[in-house]
């Protein structure tokens, strides 16, 4: 879908030409920007929830419609979260499960997951091709990722923790960074120079409104300053106003707020 914030239309976007066999199980998107065309970077997942066809699927983006690109699978694509794509058109997966679907390594938080770069060929091409590898591991449950100059930012949720790391020429990741703390970490967003991440404080909220729409879990979102080290809280609430907050951003003034499980979208005025 598309939401667009002045006229606050909402509309499904028409996909054509995927394979037969795709079948679109939506997660983590991302948009890039090439030579006055957009293309949308989608993590898609198989029927099942342990499925096997795991899978980044590209879209040329065409007024209200996706037209497809590419699909890109690997070994190193194995529990696909969210992905970032950086200025030149590869793009980075977070995998949040080093074995997909283990509550082992959720409840226990075992460092077990990580993030795969994937250098895309020729991006204009009908399906394209990407070669893809390990970039960094040991994190515990990688979640939102974002690319930000010779930088790459990630969220592990189940170490309460937003990590930066230095990009290498081959994509690969070092230098790994904890900058700040932050509970049960989701996705991530820029404004001006902090990143702005929704926050799960209660992992057993979490999966009781999981379970249940009628049991709420709260909500918080915070901005995070990578040079200070700073978080700042935004936005929190218990639930009742929206629950299990999922990604945050800021825009003329406003921050949007978007959830894991109901459908709607949050808007927030500042406090005056």
């Amino acid at each position: 879908y598309s939401f667009n914030i002045k006229s606050r239309q909402v509309k499904k976007l028409a996909r054509s030409g995927e394979p037969a066999d795709l079948f679109f199980a939506p997660h983590g998107i991302d948009i890039f920007a090439k030579n006055g065309e957009k293309f949308l970077y989608v993590v898609n997942h198989g029927k099942e929830m342990n499925d096997a066809d795991q899978s980044i699927v590209i879209y040329r983006m065409v007024g209200d419609a996706l037209s497809f690109v590419a699909r890109v699978r690997s070994e190193f694509i194995n529990s696909p979260n969210d992905v970032a794509v950086a200025e030149n058109g590869s793009f980075y997966v977070t995998n949040d499960h080093g074995s997909r679907g283990s509550l082992w390594e959720v409840f226990w938080g075992l460092r077990r997951s990580g993030i795969a770069y994937c250098t895309l060929a020729d991006l204009g091409a009908t399906n394209a091709k990407a070669t893809c590898a390990l970039a960094a591991e040991g994190l515990a449950m990688a979640n939102g990722p974002i690319v930000r100059g010779e930088k790459v930012y990630v969220t592990a949720t189940r170490e309460n923790a937003l990590f930066e790391f230095k990009r290498r020429a081959d994509g690969s990741l070092t230098e790994k960074k904890k900058i700040a703390e932050v509970a049960g970490g989701d996705n991530l967003s820029r404004y001006e120079r902090q990143l702005i991440t929704a926050s799960h404080t209660s992992n057993w909220k979490f999966f009781r409104h999981a379970s249940s729409a009628s049991n709420k879990a709260p909500s918080l979102i915070v901005a995070a300053d990578p040079d200070t080290k700073s978080v700042t809280p935004l936005y929190y609430n218990d639930g009742s106003e929206i629950p299990a907050a999922s990604g945050a951003f800021i825009h003329n003034g406003r921050l949007f707020i978007s959830q894991v499980f109901e459908d709607f979208i949050l808007e927030c005025r500042p406090v005056q």
